[in-house]
């Protein structure tokens, strides 16, 4: 049963995953129908499990429910990406006030990812070291959260990383001169300003959350744009 139920999951994450990236790289028109038959078609899946990533997607705010039932795709916009970059930066500005208002704080585990960062900057093959640098940034952000105990926090934050999550393995790939920051030095610097007790930090988290995100958020996706489709694929993007 616990095996069935862990396949079952495993499958939402992979349609899911795939029709989050087909959607942010345009392969949908705007208000285009969809049905969950031709979902399962396409991924080999069945109904109840395109379902659950219908529910997904109308969460996310790339798909809407019309009173009849039928499904359409929300063709992503650069508002809905900017929105989305300014809602991670407050939540983030938010947990770093916590922290530091904190009177104990324990950074073994910040620490550590930093110094993965700065191993995944080493690894040659741009696939294995995009999803590496997607492992390494979802801990470090996560672990930031959970440092607050804030669990309404933590909650918010966890509503939104999906996609958050998905947007960084387009930047992940990007050239380090076309990135509008090094994964390696900007994690760093936000350990030690937190360790520090830095109140600037809140001011550097707002701009690489929001400002400097939101430019390598278009241009990572006008890259992935530009390969071809095969280089894109769903089933090679598993998260």
């Amino acid at each position: 049963m616990a095996r069935t139920e862990f396949e079952r999951q495993s499958t939402v994450s992979m349609v899911l995953s795939g029709m989050r990236r087909d959607i942010l790289l345009g392969k949908y028109k705007d208000r285009t129908g969809i049905s969950e038959t031709e979902i399962a078609e396409k991924y080999r899946v069945s109904r109840s499990s395109v379902r659950v990533v219908f529910r997904a997607l109308i969460s996310d705010g790339l798909m809407i429910e019309k009173e009849n039932g039928r499904k359409e795709i929300l063709a992503v916009t650069d508002k809905y990406l900017e929105d989305l970059c300014l809602t991670r930066s407050v939540l983030e500005c938010a947990a770093c006030r916590i922290i530091l208002e904190k009177k104990n704080n324990n950074f073994r585990k910040l620490l550590q990812i930093v110094g993965e960062f700065y191993s995944v900057r080493q690894i040659e093959d741009r696939e294995e070291r995009r999803m590496t640098m997607l492992d390494a940034h979802d801990r470090f952000h996560d672990e930031v959260f959970v440092m607050t105990e804030n669990a309404t926090l933590i909650q918010c934050m966890r509503t939104i990383s999906p996609m958050i999550s998905t947007l960084i393995y387009f930047n992940a790939s990007l050239d380090p001169d076309r990135n509008e920051h090094d994964y390696y030095e900007s994690h760093k610097k936000i350990v030690e300003m937190l360790m520090d007790r830095d109140p600037d930090v809140v001011e550097y988290v707002r701009y690489h959350s929001q400002e400097a995100a939101i430019k390598d958020v278009l241009r990572g996706i006008e890259q992935a744009r530009e390969q071809p489709d095969g280089e894109n694929s769903a089933f090679s993007l598993i998260g």
